[in-house]
């Protein structure tokens, strides 16, 4: 049985996905920050209804009731340092470019984007009990690691919109408001972010995500990625890296899906 506490957000990784959830390749297509506040879920739910009817007399003769039923999350993640890049990766807006063709800024628009959405990965502190088990023999020297783990937090949003802005003389700063959709599509992840084996190697989720739930939530010994080159959108490749043997779902003759991802092209600065 998990126990865990959350404390701190260690890191923040978006990735943009489709309606579905299918991660999409691009070259400004995922990002690694530590430049946000506050990440929440909040959720919105459809209330129980009361059933009843009575007969002739007006007597109840049939009562029941329908539970409540989450319909999604409201997510929202309050930036410190904003991102050009980050903003357009989560809603599509346009980026201001400088002479040198620089993202300087950005307009917004009258519509909502509800095409495409990003999958938040979000990673949290705290020390749980079972955290330092008591070795029981010596193959724990072979590869010790840290010993730290973290909370793991993954859920899809789209549709987001950008807060206000309050400019004064305190620290200003925004907040990306979206609704959560399930992720049938991400399957198991472009990304190794769970131990497959005793010896803590780093791999995908060992079960993909499934169709109704809107965000998965565990606690994992891989620690989190370092933010990208200068905090900004990196380039994403799926179909050019999850090639044979290493299938994103699967291959021919049922091949199975990879356990391990392939590293992403580096990007420099």
């Amino acid at each position: 049985m998990a126990t865990f506490p959350i404390v701190k957000g260690v890191r923040l990784r978006a990735t943009k996905i489709n309606s579905c959830g299918l991660p999409i390749a691009g070259a400004s297509n995922y990002i690694v920050t530590d430049g946000y506040v506050s990440a929440s879920l909040e959720p919105v739910m459809k209330d129980a209804s009361e059933l009843e009817q009575v007969n002739a007399e007006g007597k109840t003769c049939v009562i029941d009731r329908t539970p409540p039923e989450r319909k999604h999350y409201t997510v929202d993640i309050e930036l410190c340092n904003v991102n050009t890049g980050l903003i357009s990766l989560f809603n599509g807006w346009e980026q201001v470019l400088d002479y040198n063709d620089e993202a300087v800024g950005f307009r917004d628009q009258k519509s909502v984007d509800g095409d495409y959405g990003v999958a938040l990965e979000i990673w949290t502190g705290g020390r749980a009990e079972d955290d330092c088990p008591i070795p029981t023999e010596d193959s724990v020297f072979t590869d010790p690691g840290t010993g730290k783990k973290y909370g793991y937090l993954l859920v899809g949003a789209t549709e987001f919109q950008l807060s206000g802005i309050t400019v004064n003389a305190t620290i200003s700063t925004m907040t990306l408001s979206g609704v959560s959709l399930a992720m049938p599509q991400w399957g198991r992840g472009p990304w190794n972010v769970a131990a497959i084996d005793s010896d803590n190697t780093p791999g995908r989720l060992l079960e993909p995500v499934n169709e109704e739930s809107h965000y998965t939530f565990f606690r994992t010994p891989i620690a989190p990625p370092e933010p990208t080159v200068d905090q900004e959108p990196q380039p994403l490749e799926i179909a050019t890296i999850f090639t044979d043997p290493d299938f994103y779902f699967g291959g021919p003759g049922s091949a199975p899906a990879a356990d391990v991802a392939p590293d992403q092209p580096v990007s420099s600065a």
